[in-house]
């Protein structure tokens, strides 16, 4: 089974319920391992849902709203229906934004405590649950004309879309086996939700539960017989001998006549529809950057003057060669210990954001194109050099920094200001690599990780 379904306690809401059995649904036919956790205690807190796969975790904060929503980082949020009546988000409460915030340290504080009980000792050195996702989920669609502004640290999605973004999406620095993942729910002391589970082993593939009297049940869900019941029974006639040429079983068309005269079977059909559409939609979309809120860290930046043999944001190559992602990390420095963190692990506005703007693979050689934008009172330097630059690939492979062809060797950026700077690789990227991890060491704001994809 491609899905199973853990808890910590049953939802108490019909919607939360509903909403859990039509994600299950849509991702039961995905390839690979997806735990769904819901309504699971961590930290102190109530955590609506999480979804583990093998290359990613998604912190989910779900919102059933039936109007427009009106929503920000800081503030109350509100849905607004049809006779333009406003109702309160969570009164009395945080707002969903953070809500998903507080989920997130809880829950990656007691991944990192907790990991070397699960992983090996290698992997639990590679591996940081801070790079999970926190996203805010509403159900079942977000309606036309709402208003929600997020920052770079949250994303917001539809239930329509969230099938689609969990498939493509994945986390820097987390890779799982299937044990792996599932010591996470047992850590979490979530059990399976079994009523679920068993409807999802054979809502689509198991024709017994589609009512087919050819198959017998297997033994997992077989109910229990009372001892009682046993000792009353009549004693069993022989079974007959089996015949030759057994029924021919239902054909596919049959079984899916079957499967969508079920409530489930036409929810599942539904969502997999939707999927296929948002899969298209993804793939023949135009790249696009989604400026941050004004709060957010990063604005536009001029292009400096450079060498024109030096790759800028802007360059334009072959299809498959350039990334372009914009995938930030924010570092707030912390006077007492003297060092800096990132911002996700304690919240509040980032002193400096270093951003991963462009990777171009062209040419035979690897160009970075970073920004770094500086809000503190101090001036920052980030060194483009291979001391603190690290790329590697998903075989193993290294690719060192040329530190002479960094322009320049070190991003200097005065109080309040935003720098770009590029460094390169004097080596092609192996045909067979998927993905390139780019490590920042602790020079000098701290460890980072970003991971770029190389499908075309």
């Amino acid at each position: 089974m491609a899905v199973q379904v853990w808890i910590g306690e049953k939802p108490e809401h019909p919607n939360e319920r509903r909403a859990i059995m039509a994600l299950a649904n849509g991702l039961a036919r995905m390839e690979g391992l997806y735990l769904i956790l819901a309504n699971f205690s961590v930290g102190g807190r109530t955590v609506d849902l999480v979804i583990v796969k093998q290359d990613a975790i998604f912190i989910i904060e779900l919102k059933h709203c039936d109007g427009r929503v009106i929503g920000s980082v800081n503030g109350p949020w509100f849905v607004e229906g049809r006779n333009g009546e406003r109702k309160r988000l969570n009164p009395g409460r945080k707002n969903p934004y953070n809500q998903v915030i507080s989920y997130f340290h809880a829950l990656t504080n007691f991944l990192n405590e907790h990991r070397r009980s699960f992983l090996s000792e290698q992997k639990a050195n590679d591996i940081d649950f801070r790079t999970c996702k926190r996203v805010v989920v509403i159900a079942p669609t977000i309606q036309e004309g709402s208003e929600i502004e997020l920052d770079w640290k949250v994303e917001l999605k539809g239930m329509d879309e969230l099938p689609a973004y969990l498939i493509t999406e994945r986390s820097s620095e987390i890779e799982l086996s299937d044990e792996e993942m599932q010591a996470i729910p047992e850590l979490l002391h979530c059990t399976p939700w079994t009523e679920i589970n068993a409807v999802l082993r054979g809502v689509m593939p198991d024709p017994t539960l589609l009512g087919d009297p050819e198959v017998d049940p297997p033994d997992t869900l077989a109910p229990a017989v009372p001892a009682d019941a046993l000792t009353a029974a009549p004693e069993p006639e022989p079974a007959p001998a089996p015949p030759l040429e057994p029924a021919a079983p239902p054909t596919l068309v049959e079984r899916a006549r079957r499967v969508l005269r079920t409530t489930l079977g036409r929810v599942a059909a539904g969502l997999a529809a939707a999927v296929l559409v948002l899969l298209v939609l993804l793939a023949v979309r135009p790249t696009r950057v989604i400026a941050p809120a004004a709060d957010g860290p990063l604005a536009p930046i001029g292009q400096p003057d450079a060498p024109s043999d030096v790759p800028s944001f802007n360059v334009i190559a072959g299809p498959g060669c350039v990334w372009s992602g914009l995938q930030l990390v924010g570092k707030r420095y912390d006077a007492a210990t003297r060092s800096w963190s990132s911002v996700a692990a304690g919240g509040g506005p980032p002193d400096v954001v270093i951003a991963l703007e462009q990777v171009t693979t062209c040419s035979g050689e690897i160009v970075l194109t970073w920004s770094v934008q500086n809000n503190s009172d101090q001036a920052v330097e980030f060194p483009l050099r291979s001391d603190n630059i690290r790329v590697s690939d998903t075989l193993g492979n290294e690719y060192p920094i040329a530190d002479d062809a960094s322009e320049p060797r070190a991003v200097r950026v005065q109080p309040g200001g935003q720098e770009r700077g590029t460094a390169v690789v004097r080596r092609p990227v192996s045909q067979s690599a998927t993905s390139l991890l780019v490590r920042l060491r602790d020079k000098p704001f701290g460890e980072a990780s970003f991971v770029v994809s190389l499908q075309p």
